[in-house]
């Protein structure tokens, strides 16, 4: 075989693979545009759905039973998120979340909304901690799209800029998220008219922490309890790291392999007045 039929052949096999991989690949679902739903009526950001006009959730999977709804005015954008799944909600509320929202101005970074999360005391061998009470921090971050960098602020404050955020557990751990934004806070050079389509996505943040097994080694002496000397272990702590049996549960070792990160996330077209809800002057 001559070099150019060899060269050929190498290249047929490295496509194939090529596919192959590609195929095997999974692809990352494309997030769905929906349509945004238009009130006249005032919503107050206070976790209570009752003051939202009825209609169905624009955003809604079972693969976290999880659902969204967005509607508009002439002034404010309002989310409202309900997360029926307990692990999601424990994530959000632990971890807390990020909502964030984009509408493609040149230049323009998300303008987004963190709220840190809270996460309770949970005895040794208990784990996943159970969901905290849900509640709103005293602060939020807030970045907005041409700003130098985040800013610090008390919820109070926020709602003098015209962001309002409502949390609440409902109906056996369900999680309610609500979000009443005045669209003066990221709508900058471009219209903010009917049929203008922004992108919105609530996810959960980032663990920055990883559970460390007791006694093991490198512990230093402020993590070791008192009284256990370097290498060794508590009376009830079972096998320490040297002896310890691979094929035996473990329920001390922790991995720090955060759960598989929440997002749900839609592009919104932003609704018109209907003709019984003229936009108010």
């Amino acid at each position: 075989m001559d070099k150019k039929d060899l060269f050929k052949k190498i290249t047929a096999i490295a496509v194939g693979i090529l596919i192959i991989g590609c195929a095997g690949s999974p692809q990352p679902k494309p997030t769905q545009t929906v349509t945004g739903k238009w009130h006249g009526q005032g919503i107050n950001a206070d976790g209570n759905r009752a003051d939202w006009p009825q209609f169905a959730p624009q955003y809604n999977t079972s693969e976290t039973n999880t659902k969204l709804w967005i509607s508009n005015n002439a002034d404010q954008i309002c989310l409202l998120a309900e997360v029926k799944n307990p692990g999601i909600a424990r994530q959000l509320t632990q971890d807390g979340l990020i909502l964030s929202v984009e509408t493609g101005e040149k230049d323009a970074r998300p303008f987004s909304i963190q709220l840190k999360g809270h996460t309770p005391f949970s005895p040794r061998g208990k784990f996943p901690a159970p969901m905290p009470g849900v509640k709103l921090p005293d602060t939020l971050i807030v970045t907005y799209p041409f700003s130098s960098g985040p800013v610090t602020m008390s919820m109070k404050e926020a709602r003098t800029t015209g962001i309002a955020i409502g949390l609440a557990d409902a109906d056996h751990h369900t999680l309610i998220f609500e979000a009443v934004i005045s669209l003066d806070t990221f709508f900058f050079d471009i219209p903010r008219i009917a049929g203008t389509v922004i992108s919105i996505a609530l996810s959960a943040k980032g663990r920055s922490f990883a559970m460390k097994r007791r006694g093991s080694p490198g512990t230093n002496k402020e993590e070791r309890p008192k009284g256990v000397p370097p290498g060794g272990r508590m009376p009830d702590q079972g096998t320490s790291a040297s002896n310890h049996d691979p094929s035996k549960p473990d329920d001390i070792k922790q991995t720090n392999a955060p759960d598989k990160s929440f997002r749900a996330a839609v592009k919104i077209i932003l609704a018109g007045p209907s003709k019984e809800t003229p936009i108010p002057r």
